[in-house]
């Protein structure tokens, strides 16, 4: 698929979205790529900030994650009447 018929692929996709949120969310997304210069998010910060952004990164999902049970255990007195 060339250039062009990915555009007129896109415009068509673009045309059938009835969801005003998913329009923001693609003008956001242009408009960020149309004035980034091709940089990434990441290429403005120093050796510190990257350091703690792959440790961040490296943390397992879960790690801050409480259950059902935990949370009710912990807040339990909040629900007293």
């Amino acid at each position: 698929m060339n250039l062009i018929e990915r555009r007129t692929n896109l415009i068509k996709q673009i045309n059938n979205i009835a969801d005003e949120q998913t329009i923001e969310m693609l003008e956001e997304t242009l408009g960020y790529y149309a004035h980034s210069g091709g940089k990434d998010i990441t290429d403005g910060l120093d050796k510190y900030q990257m350091s703690a952004l792959n440790s961040v990164m490296q943390e397992p999902l879960e790690k801050d994650i409480l259950s059902e049970e935990e949370f009710q255990k912990l807040f339990d007195k909040w629900n007293i009447k």
